[in-house]
């Protein structure tokens, strides 16, 4: 349902970032500077009738990228880019980044707050724990696509908040930690609960992966999966492909 431009988390070269491709536009979820690079590079055999971009949380690993793909979509795409945001604080350090700091005209885009919305795939936005500097800025979305119910945890030290939206035949995209930072969800604390979820009828897909071959090596031969990546040759690679 998700495809990936990174699965990485911040010190990755290829930083956390899914999308979807709805009623001819584009959906980002998150957009680091690494998905920008990659976005161009999909938008070479791809165009859309405009761009979205989902923030989860201001971390410059899931936001640096927002202001020069404004920048982009209106000087060489010439489509409209939205960014939408769970809350009116987020809203207002969105809008300090885009135009104090990288200079984008505020006709050049528009920001929204997930209430301010009405968009067939967005159930809604689900606050979390993350980074104590962030509180109450941090949130993980659940979707409705293709018919199915989707969740996306964005960064969270906690997958309970996310339990009553995750039933037989959802998906869930949670982040996976290998190290044990308190601020990331540690694989080894949640793995058996990944595992139940995948007995009753979800589907697991790990992203934000530290170290992605330990990640890998824990989860060989469960049902879990890694997120699934786009590569330039327009396959996935890595969800079991």
């Amino acid at each position: 349902m998700l495809l990936f431009f990174g699965r990485g988390s911040a010190f990755s070269d290829a930083q956390n970032s899914a999308f979807f491709e709805p009623d001819g536009g584009l959906v980002l979820l998150d957009c680091p500077m690494s998905a920008f690079h990659a976005l161009r590079r999909y938008a070479q055999s791809h165009t859309w009738n405009g761009i979205r971009v989902l923030v989860t949380h201001p971390h410059s690993d899931h936001i640096g990228g927002i202001p020069m793909l404004i920048h982009y979509a209106k000087h060489l795409l010439h489509i409209p880019v939205t960014v939408i945001v769970p809350t009116a604080e987020l809203a207002g350090d969105l809008r300090f980044l885009i135009e104090r700091l990288d200079g984008c005209k505020p006709a050049d885009y528009t920001l929204l707050t997930v209430g301010e919305c009405a968009l067939p795939w967005l159930t809604a936005a689900v606050p979390v724990r993350h980074s104590e500097a962030l509180d109450g800025r941090c949130f993980g979305y659940v979707l409705r696509i293709g018919g199915r119910d989707v969740v996306y945890t964005g960064d969270t030290s906690e997958l309970t908040p996310f339990l009553p939206y995750l039933h037989r035949g959802a998906l869930l995209y949670t982040e996976a930690a290998c190290y044990d930072s308190g601020v990331h969800l540690y694989l080894d604390a949640v793995l058996p609960v990944l595992l139940r979820l995948l007995e009753e009828g979800t589907a697991v897909y790990l992203m934000h992966l530290d170290d992605e071959a330990a990640i890998l090596e824990k989860i060989s031969g469960t049902g879990l999966l890694p997120a699934p990546l786009w590569d330039e040759t327009d396959r996935i690679t890595g969800a079991g492909s």
